[in-house]
């Protein structure tokens, strides 16, 4: 019992705090349309769009997710008429993106506090994003896979509607995001019964050893590839400030939680898409752990004039302070 009055409040708070931020941002949405801004957006980000193999239509989707969240992107496509639908192979590239970028300004200010300059976090989050959707777009074209049409599970919104029935079509939107949350928070709580954190703590520790990090710091990753940067993120301010992570360490750490985190909740929302969930779940955490191996290998080499300008915030760090 003590289970479910939990989860009905996570619901509650989840809701809410979505929301208070996707209300705003729809209404944002809509006043730029109605402005002729989004067309302006479209015809900037044309070049990266079309390098993903996305239509270019999909640029305001892939803008209000890294502004807000995963829920308001989808919001927004829902509204969105996309001229000859999206590929399987499209939505897998979109919502691979959606995954590295989603929430930057948050996210960039809770990392910030943990110790890593939120310039770097934007600037990593959306390379890997635009390189990894390159080469999904560039494999998927030569092997000729996933081609055939995606089934979006979105609620149907009117093309070129009214303001009236704008806001009809966004309150049910809403109730929609709503009833996804219910069952995601549900779904979250099924598998920590079953003990699916244990498991992936099992699973990703030889990885983390490899990468080189502490076991504190590794310990706080998989927190955060469980349960999302905010938990991972707010756990590594905590051991910041007590001198338990050390500068090198903590910014690893927090690399590898900004290329891949909340695997459950973030993912399970992106199938929504239709996309392949082997390249948005399974290659997308091998291609972080690459790319956060990279990273590592460079931080650990570099001169700490350069560590300390671009990279770490030493005011942070106990010892530095």
């Amino acid at each position: 019992m003590d289970r479910f009055k939990k989860v009905i409040n996570d619901i509650f708070t989840v809701s809410y705090a979505l929301f208070r931020v996707m209300i705003p941002t729809l209404i944002v949405v809509k006043i730029a349309q109605m402005a002729g801004a989004v067309a302006l957006l479209t015809k900037l980000t044309a070049p990266i769009v079309t390098m993903m193999g996305l239509p270019h239509d999909v640029a305001i989707v892939l803008t209000t997710t890294a502004l807000t969240n995963p829920y308001a992107g989808l919001m927004v496509l829902a509204a969105t008429p996309i001229s000859g639908g999206l590929s399987v192979a499209q939505t897998t590239i979109m919502a691979s993106f959606m995954l590295f970028t989603h929430g930057l300004p948050v996210e960039a200010a809770i990392s910030r506090q943990a110790g890593i300059k939120a310039s770097a976090v934007v600037i990593i989050r959306l390379s890997a994003a635009i390189i990894f959707g390159i080469l999904l777009h560039w494999g998927f074209t030569v092997t000729d896979s996933f081609q055939g049409a995606a089934i979006l599970n979105l609620p149907q919104f009117t093309a070129e509607a009214d303001l009236i029935t704008w806001c009809i079509d966004q309150v049910k939107g809403l109730i929609f995001v709503f009833c996804v949350i219910v069952v995601l928070m549900f779904f979250l709580e099924g598998l920590r019964i079953i003990g699916i954190e244990r498991i992936l703590r099992r699973i990703l520790r030889p990885f983390l050893r490899l990468l080189g990090m502490g076991d504190q710091a590794a310990t706080i990753v998989i927190v955060g590839l469980t349960l999302g940067l905010g938990f991972g993120g707010g756990l590594m301010i905590k051991d910041v400030k007590e001198g338990n992570v050390g500068p090198r360490d903590a910014i690893s750490a927090l690399i590898l939680i900004n290329l891949f985190h909340s695997v459950f909740e973030d993912t399970t929302v992106m199938m929504l898409l239709g996309p392949s969930v082997f390249f948005i779940l399974i290659a997308r955490g091998l291609f972080s752990l690459m790319c956060a191996w990279a990273f590592i290998r460079i931080i650990y080499k570099v001169r700490a004039e350069f560590f300390e300008k671009y990279l770490v915030r030493t005011s942070v760090f106990p010892d530095n302070s």
